[in-house]
């Protein structure tokens, strides 16, 4: 916890809960864990209980911790669920900027769906589209609303219409440049399909 950025007052919290645990008898396995994750020690427990630690991280925006706690979650073995993706992506975007954090948990995600049963609920899907369209992340954006239009999930366009025309309103405005690379190609070429999808072309 040296390593991570974090305000005082919650580290104070994280000494408290972890003292709050040992002291009163309850919620051991919780306990175990947050003392784990301080002391660095080697014990294994469930994916629901490493949800739980990694869900206190995000609240508090200690995302250097919660990363730790996934990193070592998979290092023993257990695979990752919608609920341990949810909360980091909340997470990343209540510090706002991390978007390539982001982009890194979307591809993790979906290597992971593709060999198991994980599914992707409309809330967790939507933090992640809000996420790639507030950081200009088009190509990224596309393919989560291609992924919620085949589940037929709800989407605000207004939303992100709206988002678009705060952060984005003057990107390829432009004609196109006559000599450009493929990925500037298709980074252009998402974000006019974007803006056709808010219904702005």
């Amino acid at each position: 916890m040296k390593a991570s950025n974090i305000s005082i007052s919650a580290k104070n919290e994280f000494e408290k809960l972890v003292e709050g645990y040992s002291t009163s008898g309850e919620a051991g396995l919780m306990s175990k864990l947050l003392e784990e994750i301080k002391y660095n020690q080697k014990v294994d427990y469930g994916v629901h209980d490493w949800n739980s630690v990694k869900h206190f991280f995000c609240k508090k925006k200690m995302m250097h911790d919660a990363q730790k706690a996934l990193n070592k979650m998979r290092a023993l073995g257990h695979t990752p669920n919608a609920h341990t993706f949810h909360s980091l992506v909340t997470g990343y975007a209540a510090i706002g900027g991390k978007y390539v954090e982001v982009t890194d948990l979307w591809g993790d995600m979906k290597v992971i769906a593709s060999s198991s049963s994980m599914k992707f609920d409309q809330e967790l899907l939507d933090s992640f589209l809000y996420c790639f369209v507030r950081g200009g992340f088009f190509l990224r954006a596309m393919e989560v609303i291609e992924m919620m239009e085949a589940e037929k999930m709800f989407m605000d366009k207004f939303k992100y219409r709206s988002l678009w025309l705060k952060y984005h309103r003057t990107l390829y405005k432009g004609k196109a440049p006559k000599i450009q690379t493929e990925s500037q190609y298709k980074r252009r070429e998402a974000c006019l399909c974007f803006k056709k999808w808010i219904g702005l072309t």
